[in-house]
């Protein structure tokens, strides 16, 4: 994997060498404006050599990007170059920008969506490449579609959805249950059913600690099981105070228990989520199922369907993916479309579903032996209780926001609510003064993206 060079400079004057390389060669990768020819209406020939610049909001270095992704598009096109960007600390999209880099293609999520995409003024409405491809939006889960539009006022279509690892589930340790004589888990358990087996497993026991529960705290609120969003559909407040109320307290109880309470000067949720996996004294952990990854392979576990709401019988949480986008400043729109739209078909999800242990961004109709074959080719998944992943159906969407409305950052309204639940937890904080605040630090957001936008329209 190539390293950056030390020093800010020499990384500015690396990147900066690499888009004029790219760009002298007549394959380059990007530049301030869109290109004249697709605002002309001129079509791409799909064959010609290019260099397109990818870059990913997440950890993956060159050998992951690789295996997920370039080598599929090396071989199905090899008139393409491609240069990957991995994540580097200090190295952001707009220190990239800065340096004259713009990336074509770019990989993130919706929650860090308008740090990594709309406010660099990358964001692209891909709605004229689908229409003019004749490309069939319905074969994919709606609820992902809803979300890309949910994430800007006019409800514009920046990103497609990737397969995900994203669907939550309870994975349990069968040693720390053999250990003390305890029934594992089942699919089909409630809340309270799972709250009354932390408080059994939550133990001291020749002066270790045991924990009954851990949880990835800001993914559970988030996808949430009641389909209550972060905002309301109608306005830019805080979306249905009682029912953040009962999602807070539900979660919150399990940190109540003698023993299973977190420690107040290690507050992120990246520390609780990890509990399970780096303590190993931890009963149960409610996380994203492609956090099995990350569980060592001392932990002999499993892993049984999400607890489920007397409310919302049957009900998962709700999906949640990373998106594929096309940047503003991409001169090659048409042949990355194509690229997207490859990696998407039916048959690449079938065999990553299977390889890699993804789900489909497809509808259940459409992803047809892909969700049966999942992990199938994934050593740390056989024997495993795969089908827990789809013993529920998923949570609807929430609600369709009212065009024109600005909104708020999603990645500041995660914080927003993992910060209600700290106070809540870690604080003792009563719920209605934690509500109160939450739903002020909720339209601070609002105000601040709102003059933000006004301020850009001013100075352009």
């Amino acid at each position: 994997m190539a390293k950056w060079p030390a020093g800010r400079r020499a990384v500015r004057l690396w990147m900066a060498a690499a888009v004029m390389t790219a760009a002298l060669s007549g394959c380059g990768g990007g530049g301030k404006e869109e290109a004249a020819g697709e605002q002309a209406g001129a079509k791409e020939d799909l064959n010609a050599p290019v260099t397109l610049i990818f870059k990913s909001d997440f950890g993956d270095d060159q050998e992951a990007f690789d295996k997920k992704y370039g080598n599929k598009i090396k071989e199905k096109f090899p008139n393409v170059t491609v240069q990957f960007l991995p994540r580097e600390q200090g190295v952001g999209i707009n220190e990239l920008i800065t340096s004259g880099v713009y990336p074509d293609i770019m990989i993130g999520n919706t929650s860090n969506i308008d740090s990594f995409l709309i406010n660099p003024g990358l964001a692209y409405d891909m709605s004229g490449l689908i229409k003019s491809a004749n490309y069939d939006l319905d074969r994919f889960e709606p609820t992902l579609i809803e979300q890309m539009r949910n994430t800007n006022p006019k409800g514009e279509l920046y990103g497609l959805p990737m397969p995900y690892g994203g669907m939550q589930v309870l994975f349990y340790n069968k040693g720390l249950f053999d250990k003390f004589g305890v029934p594992y888990p089942t699919d089909g358990m409630t809340w309270d059913e799972v709250y009354e087996l932390a408080k059994k497993m939550t133990r001291v026991d020749g002066g270790q600690v045991y924990r009954g529960f851990s949880s990835f705290i800001g993914a559970v609120l988030r996808d949430n099981q009641l389909s209550v969003s972060y905002l309301d559909p109608k306005a830019d407040k805080l979306n249905d105070t009682e029912k953040w109320k009962r999602l807070l307290e539900n979660l919150g109880r399990f940190y109540q228990i003698p023993n299973n309470n977190r420690d107040p000067k290690k507050r992120s949720q990246t520390e609780e989520s990890g509990a399970f996996m780096k303590n190993m004294n931890v009963a149960m952990m409610v996380n994203q199922f492609g956090q099995y990854t990350g569980i060592p392979e001392e932990i002999d576990w499993d892993m049984a369907a999400i607890p489920t709401f007397k409310e919302a019988p049957d009900t998962g949480t709700q999906i949640n993916s990373a998106y594929w986008f096309i940047t503003r400043t991409n001169e090659h729109k048409d042949i990355s479309f194509a690229i997207i739209s490859y990696l998407l078909s039916d048959e690449v999800q079938a065999l990553d579903a299977k390889q890699q242990a993804t789900v489909p961004s497809l509808k259940s109709a459409n992803a047809g032996d892909a969700f049966r074959s999942l992990g199938q080719d994934v050593p740390a998944l056989q024997g495993k209780n795969v089908k827990a992943l789809f013993y529920h159906k998923p949570a609807a969407a929430p609600p369709k926001r009212d065009p024109g409305l600005v909104g708020a950052d999603p990645n500041k309204l995660k914080v927003a609510l993992e910060t209600a639940f700290n106070q809540y937890t870690l604080d003792n904080v009563d719920m209605n003064t934690v509500l109160r605040q939450t739903e002020e630090a909720v339209q601070k957001l609002a105000e601040e993206k709102k003059n933000n936008q006004q301020t850009e329209s001013a100075g352009k």
